[in-house]
């Protein structure tokens, strides 16, 4: 037995991802009569919930603040220790 025969596919070959290239899915029969721009756009909001899309790490933006804020204590500490040695 043939399955599948006339089922509508939505192929998304654009999904930035690292590991994935592309991403068929199968249209359910009875939203098959929907327009391809529609199905466009529901495989690309179901894809962005299984697959998200590359994000800046919050992590990696907090080392940075820290970073940037000891750095900033740093410069303070050695003013206030030149400026002291110095006059």
């Amino acid at each position: 037995m043939i399955k599948g025969v006339n089922k509508r596919v939505v192929e998304i070959t654009s999904t930035d991802h690292e590991y994935f290239e592309k991403a068929v899915l199968y249209v359910k029969a009875d939203k098959s009569d929907a327009s391809a721009e529609r199905l466009g756009e529901e495989a690309r909001e179901y894809l962005g919930r299984i697959v998200p899309v590359k994000r800046p790490r919050e992590e990696s933006t907090l080392v940075f603040k820290i970073a940037i804020a000891s750095a900033a204590l740093l410069l303070i500490l050695l003013v206030i220790y030149l400026s002291v040695c110095v006059f």
